[in-house]
């Protein structure tokens, strides 16, 4: 026969059994009704790839989609470098709804040589911080300008 002690163990392991399941149940069910800013890019890099300093400062943009279920407000976005200058919009952007970043880097205040500037964006999504990339290599005249003067000596 089962000892009395033995039988309480039994009835109190039931008990705790019986009432975690419908706490678990009741998160993994919850789940499915959060609420979450995502925010997803068609890139996240952009190469310059070569200019001349005449043409220094130059633009790009970011194309982004909220691939949440809730409003994806950008809070910031700051670049890693004076040189470079970000734009983003200042109002929600509603869940399946696309913007963009605007991204110029001013080359033409800075040095020749290759560059590579990172711009950090903090949101209201799941993974609050996300990171783009720009380079480039900026020379002082290009090959091109270079021969043509050749060509008219």
């Amino acid at each position: 026969m089962i000892s009395v002690m033995k039988k309480i163990k039994l009835l109190l392991f039931a008990v705790l059994a019986a009432m975690t399941v419908p706490v678990l149940s009741a998160s993994i069910d919850g789940a499915d009704d959060e609420k979450y800013a995502e925010i997803t890019f068609e890139k996240t890099t952009h190469d310059f790839g070569l200019f001349d300093q005449a043409h220094g400062d130059q633009t790009c943009w970011f194309i982004f989609k909220n691939t949440g279920n809730k409003e994806l407000i950008i809070e910031s976005a700051t670049a890693s470098c004076g040189c470079t200058e970000p734009s983003y919009p200042k109002t929600a952007i509603l869940p399946g709804m696309k913007d963009s970043i605007k991204v110029t880097y001013k080359g033409s205040t800075r040095r020749v040589g290759t560059f590579r500037k990172t711009i950090s964006l903090t949101t209201n999504a799941k993974v609050n911080t996300s990171y783009l990339y720009i380079t480039g290599e900026m020379v002082e005249k290009l090959v091109e300008d270079r021969l043509a003067k050749k060509e008219n000596k």
